[in-house]
């Protein structure tokens, strides 16, 4: 971005009150989210993935050293299958059951807890780009931005063009001494060259008192 835009505190009135900055908001393009609702949503799944596992891994775990009923595995076995594989059993024969060790327990626990974990980091790291203002307004007096804490204004009498830089990606808007202000940000509903032609037309009709 050029250094001569005019920068605009954070102190100042919201953006959107255009009638008291002395311009009107013409239109209106957000950044496009696209990657940080990917980046909330896969850190997210990633660890509720990994819990989920780590959860099975856990239950499986349990019911593999558990010992089944004498009975209940003569009844699955049919007649030829030979002699029947039994763990420990007592002096009446009967299956010797152990309970969970504390670090089957610890899994399941920590199953759980990434489960929970990976759901609520996806619904804070959500909230938090959906409620970013991060835009460009194209206004009948100039063109203005912000994300967080940056906001610059360029004024349409001080650009000389507007135009899509292909080698740069990115909007440029020339002023007349010669010093580009450059938006390469991806907007959502619009691609660059859509916007550049938007903003030309804008800057078009605000110099000829049209809008």
């Amino acid at each position: 971005m050029g250094s001569r835009s005019q920068a605009l505190s954070p102190a100042d009135d919201d953006a959107l009150d255009a009638h008291a900055r002395g311009g009107l908001i013409v239109e209106h393009y957000r950044l496009d989210p696209t990657r940080q609702l990917w980046s909330a949503l896969g850190l997210g799944s990633l660890v509720m993935a990994i819990g989920s596992l780590v959860a099975a891994s856990a239950l499986f775990l349990s019911r593999s050293d558990a010992e089944r009923p004498v009975h209940a595995r003569a009844m699955r076995m049919g007649v030829g299958d030979g002699v029947v594989r039994v763990g420990q059993v007592t002096e009446d024969g009967a299956p010797v059951r152990r309970g969970s060790m504390w670090w089957e327990l610890g899994l399941g626990a920590l199953g759980i807890a990434s489960i929970c974990a990976g759901g609520g980091v996806a619904i804070v790291r959500l909230n938090r780009v959906l409620r970013e203002e991060r835009y460009l307004a194209l206004r009948t007096d100039g063109a203005y931005f912000q994300a967080g804490d940056e906001r610059a204004l360029v004024k349409w009498e001080d650009v000389a063009t507007v135009r899509w830089d292909e080698p740069s990606a990115a909007v440029l808007f020339e002023r007349h001494d010669g010093e580009p202000w450059r938006r390469a940000e991806r907007y959502a509903g619009i691609d660059g060259p859509g916007l550049a032609k938007r903003a030309a037309e804008v800057r078009r009709k605000a110099l000829f008192g049209l809008l």
